[in-house]
């Protein structure tokens, strides 16, 4: 069965306009325009900033929000309702502020668990915003990436292929180019993001990451400062293996009866119900 799975997955990948092509042009420097774009995406979370400037400024915006709010609100015990809600959404912040310090985090194994290496001296704050989840990462304290994990029924991607949401993000930045990795047990390539030049201090790529968790992502950070985390991986622990969760799911040997990704294929083209 599990042959199958592979020659399954090996097909649905190559029948794909996208994966058919080597190259998606890219390559070329960017605009002025849309090296501050790329720089925008960011928002008033800049490089360097430490946990503590990150709370600071995520708390000044969600005081901007909420006052708006409250101004509009005549019910004063609605008023008082949204006062609690700020305090609520600052502290939310605060708490979510992980230390890979080697002690399993939840997100070992999740949409972002490629993003960090545990005792390395990386840290990230998760800001939860409306269609989205923007996930802040720190190196010896200092920001140096967000990852941006939209929704795929966000109103602007909902009904949207990756390629469609390559697109969107194409008009603002420019065009990228397609990155491949290697599938573990075969010489095929399947994409693994694409990704954009660098502009100063930013870099960009969109990830798909729909068929297990639901999202389209974008990943900024400072190629340099990202450069020196992987080296520094690199010497404290064993590579990390890369690739796809689909792919890895359906490639690895076979397991013990009972292997929950037996069936992984079958849930995501929809022939069988969870």
């Amino acid at each position: 069965m599990r042959a199958s799975l592979r020659l399954l997955l090996v097909l649905a990948l190559a029948a794909s306009p996208a994966l058919a092509k080597k190259r998606a042009g890219g390559g070329g420097k960017l605009t002025v325009a849309q090296q501050r774009s790329m720089a925008e995406l960011g928002g008033k979370f800049k490089w360097g900033m430490t946990h503590e400037d990150v709370w600071k400024t995520l708390e000044e915006a969600v005081h901007v929000r909420y006052k708006d709010l409250i101004a509009k609100e005549g019910d004063v015990n609605k008023q008082d309702d949204l006062r609690k809600k700020e305090l609520e959404d600052v502290d939310k912040a605060k708490k979510s502020l992980v230390v890979f310090d080697g002690k399993k985090s939840g997100w070992d194994t999740s949409i972002i668990d490629k993003e960090f290496a545990q005792k390395n001296d990386e840290s990230m704050i998760v800001m939860w915003e409306k269609d989205q989840r923007r996930f802040l990462f720190f190196a010896n304290g200092k920001l140096y990436k967000q990852f941006i994990a939209f929704d795929a029924e966000h109103p602007i991607f909902k009904g949207k292929s990756f390629d469609d949401f390559v697109k969107v993000i194409t008009a603002r930045y420019g065009q990228p180019e397609m990155k491949f990795s290697q599938m573990r047990t075969k010489d095929d390539m399947v994409v693994d993001h694409m990704e954009w030049p660098t502009a100063g201090d930013y870099q960009l790529w969109a990830i798909d990451q729909s068929s297990f968790y639901g999202n389209f992502c974008l990943r900024l950070f400072n190629p340099k400062i990202q450069a020196e985390v992987d080296k520094a991986r690199e010497a404290r622990s064993p590579k990390r293996p890369s690739g796809n969760a689909l792919i890895d799911a359906v490639t690895r040997p076979d397991e013990v009866a009972g292997d929950k990704n037996a069936d992984v294929v079958d849930e995501i083209t929809g022939r069988k119900k969870r």
